[in-house]
Order: C-alpha cells, then structure tokens, then sequence
C-alpha cells in the first residue's frame, strides 16, 4: 500500500475516534446530576451561568460533531476545518472551566484536538502525517513511564495494590476488590500483567519486526477494556486508541518497513 494511502487512513480512523471520544464525554457531562455539578463546574457562579446555559454549551459542541463528521465526508475541507476549530475552541473552553474529570483520557483528548488543529496550518504533505506521529510518540512515552512508575513502586511490586483500588470509592468493586484480597496470587498476575503490557509498547517499539507491535497495541487495547469494566474508566477504552495509527505510522517510517 502507498504510503500516502496508509497516511489518509490512519488519519481517518484517529479522526472519527476523536469526534466519537468527545461526543461520548460531552454526553456524559450532560447527564451529571445537578447536586454534582457545581463540583465539576466550580466557576459556574463566577460565569453567572446555569446548569442550562451550561448543557447550551454541550449542544453547541455536538453540533459541532455532527457538522464535522459531515463536512469531513463530504470533502469539503475548508468547513471542515472551521467547524473542528469550533469544536476544539468550545472542547478547550469546557475543560478550562471544570476541575473534575480531567484524567489521562480526558487530557489526551484535549491533546488530540489541539494537535490537529494546529496542523491545520501545515502544507498539505505534512498536515496529516505530523498530527498521527505527534501523537503515536506522545502515547509512547505515556505508556512507558507509567509503566516504568509502576515497575519503581514497592506496592506495585509486591503485587498487593490493586484490592485497595478497588476498594476506593472512585474506582471501586467491592465484591472484586475482597476476591482479589482473598486470592493473593491472582492479584499478582493482575497487578505484574498491567506493568507488563504497558512495558511491551515502548519495548516493542524498538524492535523492527511490525507484527511485536501489533500484538501489543492489542494487549494494551485489552488492558484498557478490563479497566473500562472492572474500574468504570471507559473513557481511556475509545481515547487512547485514536493514537494507535500513529504508533504504528512511526514504528514503520523509523524502522524503514513504510517508505515516504
């Protein structure tokens, strides 16, 4: 396949995967129940707006959505790009104004929209490829100094630190968190399993052979659909993949099986 080819579909699957992040996190913000949401919105006073006014902002954006997804399809670029510049600028404003929620998903998501819209200034040779190695790199290094953190740290090492997760009131599974507790040597697996996969990113990374990093693209996919369900963080299961494109992208162009 031509590289350019290879460019305009991974740029295609990052893309809707960021319009469907954010359409999933503005739809989750909606829902928050009034006695929360001054927490996530501690300057709504300030701002003089309601939680009306607020969720006004919300539909703004998935307008936004929608309008981008359609203008993108349609190949009407320069629409396009004004309504992704909308969606970004009103994406950037919500996450300004609220402290609750801003995670790792949440930060890469901000990222991603910042990235391409900032590329948005480049010639057309380069507006596409930038973004998607920009970002491959970025999860690259997220992916290996958490894992790097998590390989450091005593507790993770002693394998006895995920019953106490489990057991917060954030990320918690009581009937989870007493079983792994009772069962010692699952929590090891479990707790060894997660430093390992996220470890096999930037290992494989280095290594020239395409299908190392495939396979733990895949592993890292299936760690984040466990948290997804065991943790309720299904907001890193749709984020984190928009950048996998990328990771792939620039594992080929270092290690010359992709050609420019």
């Amino acid at each position: 396949m031509e590289f350019s080819n290879l460019v305009n579909i991974g740029y295609v699957i990052s893309l809707v995967t960021i319009l469907f992040s954010t359409l999933i996190s503005v739809l989750e913000l909606s829902t928050i129940p009034n006695h929360y949401f001054n927490f996530i919105y501690p300057q709504i006073n300030e701002l003089n707006l309601n939680k009306n006014k607020w969720l006004k902002i919300h539909l703004l954006q998935i307008i936004a959505i929608v309008i981008t997804v359609v203008f993108f399809f349609s190949k009407i670029d320069m629409l396009f790009k004004i309504s992704f510049l909308a969606l970004t600028m009103l994406t950037l404003y919500s996450y300004v104004n609220r402290t609750a929620g801003k995670d790792g998903a949440d930060q890469l998501r901000m990222l991603a929209l910042l990235v391409f819209s900032l590329c948005f200034l480049l010639n057309a040779n380069f507006e596409r490829i930038v973004p998607l190695c920009f970002l491959g790199a970025q999860v690259v290094l997220g992916y290996t100094t958490s894992g790097i953190a998590k390989l450091i740290s005593p507790y993770w090492r002693k394998g006895d630190v995920l019953h106490l997760i489990f057991g917060t009131y954030s990320y918690g599974i009581p009937k989870i968190a007493k079983y792994i507790k009772a069962y010692p040597k699952i929590e090891k697996i479990m707790s060894y399993s997660a430093v390992l996969v996220m470890l096999a990113i930037p290992i494989t990374f280095i290594i020239p052979n395409q299908y190392a990093i495939l396979i733990a693209l895949g592993a890292i996919f299936s760690f984040h659909f466990a948290t997804a369900v065991l943790m309720g963080l299904n907001d890193f299961l749709y984020t984190f993949p928009l950048t996998y494109p990328g990771v792939i992208l620039l594992h080929g162009l270092i290690h010359n099986y992709i050609i420019l």
